[in-house]
């Protein structure tokens, strides 16, 4: 922590979450460890701090904490306290309109990258094996009682393409290559990753879409990919090819997948996003039966907060010693929106 010299060394802190409680001796140890005074206030499912949150410094937004109402309205507030100068956030993107004032008046934001990637891989996989294995079509069968050989894929044949190959993507790339998967991943930047059979180029894009029987897109939502998936890289797509989005409805241009979905150009689409959350009921994308919707909730897990916490205790050591914090925001990627 930057402080002056005459100054003694002392950071107010805010906990929030079930766990709360739970991690008070762990960062008093970090503080303790680095030779800094601190004070911990925890705030409740009921929306009481256990101390005055006047002054607060450093905010732990946990993932449970959303869960409660009345804690939520007693949180907010806090993210207009003059001395805030660090908040953990609870989520990958930062493309909520509630980031922007606090990278503005330049307070350091953290955000939760990697701690979804593993429940995210989860859920791809659950909808790869959907489509692969006909697993709508069975039910269908169980429903009219009715008994007939469904003939189902066969992932060792097939090609995985991810577009956004960080995290999330290679999670999904491990979990594709264990099931015998080709596996193409594309980024802005090279990687080296053992389970990826091709890197491709954002230039070659069309060409992971034209090869890929899966095509999952991760990337993170910026000015740079908001409608990156338009008409012309649907039309690049095999017509079996199904279309699984765990980004942000906005990187899809949704009128361009739902007329792709209607004249069956792809096989098929999985949603976890849309352009409008909740997705309005007048929307074509509920009736569409080659669309399988879920309403934004691929990254949830019962652990998601003991990960969240584990990555804010690793932050709160690095921010007390002055070192460079994992997953710092400087920008939210966003102009105008």
């Amino acid at each position: 922590m930057r402080r002056g010299s005459e100054e003694q060394a002392l950071v107010k802190i805010c906990l929030t979450g079930d766990h709360a409680d739970e991690m008070r001796p762990r960062v008093d140890e970090i503080l303790c460890a680095a030779g800094v005074e601190g004070e911990v206030i925890v705030l409740d499912a009921a929306g009481c701090f256990d101390g005055d949150p006047s002054g607060i410094e450093v905010v732990y937004f946990s993932l449970g904490v959303t869960k409660y109402a009345a804690a939520m309205k007693s949180l907010l507030p806090l993210f207009d306290e003059p001395q805030l100068r660090w908040m953990q956030g609870p989520g990958a993107g930062v493309d909520n309109p509630i980031w922007q004032p606090i990278l503005d008046r330049g307070t350091r934001l953290t955000n939760a990258s990697g701690i979804h990637s593993e429940p995210i891989a989860q859920y791809i996989f659950a909808y790869v094996l959907h489509w692969e294995r006909n697993v709508a079509r069975h039910l269908a069968q169980q429903g009219a009682r009715h008994w007939e050989v469904i003939r189902g894929g066969d992932l060792g044949a097939k090609t995985l393409g991810i577009v956004g190959y960080g995290g999330i993507g290679r999670a999904a790339g491990r979990v594709g290559k264990a099931f015998g998967m080709r596996v193409l991943g594309s980024r802005r930047t090279p990687i080296d990753d053992p389970n990826l059979d091709r890197f491709v180029p954002p230039e070659s894009l069309h060409e992971l879409l034209a090869e890929s029987h899966y095509v999952v897109l991760c990337m993170p939502f910026s000015d740079e990919t908001v409608g990156m998936i338009g008409a012309g890289e649907l039309a690049a797509m095999r017509q079996d090819a199904v279309l699984i989005n765990v980004a942000r409805g906005g990187v899809m241009d949704e009128p361009a997948l739902i007329e792709a979905l209607r004249s069956r150009a792809i096989r098929g689409a999985t949603l976890d996003v849309t352009s409008v959350e909740p997705l309005p009921p007048e929307s074509p994308l509920w009736s569409l039966e080659n669309c399988v919707l879920t309403p934004h909730d691929a990254g949830y897990s019962p652990l998601g907060d003991e990960r969240l916490g584990a990555l804010f205790l690793e932050n709160l050591g690095r921010f007390v010693r002055d070192e460079a914090m994992v997953n710092e925001i400087f920008t939210s990627g966003l102009t105008n929106r």
